[in-house]
């Protein structure tokens, strides 16, 4: 072996921990493509890609994006346009100001994408496709209205196509550059936000937007997914949890698993679910009640009774853009240098354990969870099923659980809840007799007329043995 051999596998060592420091030290995760073993996954990577319009670096070349193209030089002459009568300067002056904010901050701009992402690109390249592509995003998001289309010379077919393309992983803009754009321009970025969310109805009606706990985000699929997926106390980094389903307080260190801090050994068993769908819950008098007051997603519980148990689920709302959000949730949550609780895929997984197929689904949406304009019922039973193969959630040991484990803490914890009252015998028995005899007002009343027969009849042979 010749020294100049070693000298070269000893740099490419070097350069491996190199590049693992800077990735350990920065705490911004980078807009990066969908990672490789998911785009090996055809079934999957196809919700992940654009259709008519592409935002950032990585799709920018894409021949069939060309449409996209056009409209994105449309609205950023207009955005441009505006932006010059607010300064009082002519549109070339204002598009060279703008222009030389984002040049000033490429190399801050640079470092918030992987290598991947911009490879191929140089400097000037890179600083007019975010320029031109941070324009029309913020005009978009700021004129998209389902009633009227038109506000962006646009079909509603090619609005909602757009809407759905600004969402995936490998369309994202740092919002760093974004709060640049609107900062010269006078907007607010959680209005934007707000409105694009609601399909132009904040501006439409005059919506005053307030921003209160709001967490920090990266970029538009970030906020939406912290929206959705987390609640306020996430935010804040509580560490102590307490779900409905009993005095049972869990404290989750970094470095403890949840069998760990059980002592009695039978609730080991509890890690297993003997489960499958919301129909085996309904045999044992577990009934699934739609929680109205919020649409969070980690807003669920469970309590026991001694007559069955209540699933509380927020309200869901499927349609033909919920398969290209979820997938591009999973997608971003297993970005290497996203740092998160798995929030998204426990949620999935979560559902997956409830939802076996179509019937699961009716009853859910008999419950009012479930309001479906996906398709069929057995389209979004296979959703969920098709979600549930590509799972970290999947992959991790059911013997035990922690923070490294890719499932939130709030989901464990509810199933093991429901695990207990299933497995809990005489509680089930309790809730299968009240169920197969009580189940309706007829079998109450026959219930109670043979009681008062049988009651009466004592009575009388008690009066015949023992007359006065």
């Amino acid at each position: 072996m010749t020294d100049a051999f070693m000298d070269e596998k000893l740099s490419q060592l070097k350069k491996a921990q190199q590049r693992f420091d800077q990735s350990s030290q920065s705490s911004i995760p980078k807009i990066q493509m969908v990672p490789k073993f998911l785009r090996q996954n055809e079934r999957f990577y196809k919700y992940c890609l654009p259709k008519i319009i592409s935002f950032g670096p990585i799709h920018h070349n894409n021949e069939s994006l060309t449409e996209g193209e056009h409209y994105k030089l449309l609205w950023t002459s207009i955005f441009v346009a505006e932006y010059g009568k607010k300064i009082d300067q002519d549109a070339n002056q204002a598009c060279r100001l703008l222009f030389n904010k984002i040049e000033d901050n490429i190399e801050e701009l640079k470092n918030m994408f992987t290598e991947e992402a911009i490879e191929g690109y140089n400097d000037n390249d890179l600083a007019w496709i975010l320029f031109v592509d941070g324009c029309s995003l913020i005009y978009f998001m700021e004129n998209v209205d389902q009633q009227c289309p038109k506000a962006l010379n646009l079909k509603f077919d090619q609005l909602m196509y757009i809407w759905r393309d600004v969402l995936l992983l490998e369309n994202q803009l740092p919002s760093k550059m974004l709060e640049i754009l609107c900062k010269e321009k006078g907007v607010d970025m959680g209005f934007l936000i707000e409105n694009y969310g609601r399909m132009g109805e904040c501006k439409r009606l005059g919506v005053v937007v307030l921003q209160v706990d709001t967490p920090k985000f990266f970029h538009v699929l970030d906020y939406v997914r912290l929206m959705v997926a987390l609640q306020v106390d996430d935010f804040e980094g509580e560490d102590q949890m307490e779900t409905q389903g009993g005095n049972d307080h869990y404290m989750m260190g970094k470095n403890k698993t949840l069998n760990q801090e059980d002592s009695d050994e039978e609730e080991v068993v509890y890690n297993w679910n003997t489960y499958k769908s919301i129909r085996d819950l309904k045999t044992v008098g577990i009934r699934v009640v739609a929680n109205k007051n919020s649409w969070k997603w980690s807003n669920i519980s469970f309590k026991s009774k001694w007559f069955g148990g209540e699933l509380r689920l927020p309200v869901f709302l499927f349609n033909d853009v919920t398969p290209y959000i979820f997938r591009n949730f999973i997608a971003y949550e297993m970005c290497p240098d996203v740092h998160n609780g798995y929030e998204c895929c426990s949620f999935f997984s979560f559902m997956d354990s409830l939802v076996d197929n179509a019937e699961d689904v009716r009853e859910l949406r008999s419950a009012g969870v479930f309001q479906n304009l996906l398709g069929s019922d057995e389209e979004l039973a296979k959703l969920f099923n098709d979600l549930g193969d590509d799972l970290p959630t999947k992959m991790s040991c059911h013997d035990s659980y922690s923070n490294a484990v890719a499932y939130s803490k709030k989901y464990i914890l509810i199933k093991r809840q429901i695990e207990k009252h299933y497995t809990n015998k005489w509680k089930t028995w309790l809730a299968q007799a009240y169920n197969t005899y009580f189940n309706t007002p007829w079998t109450m009343i026959a219930f109670l007329a043979a009681s008062l027969a049988l009651l009466l009849t004592f009575i009388q042979t008690w009066f015949a043995i023992h007359p006065k």
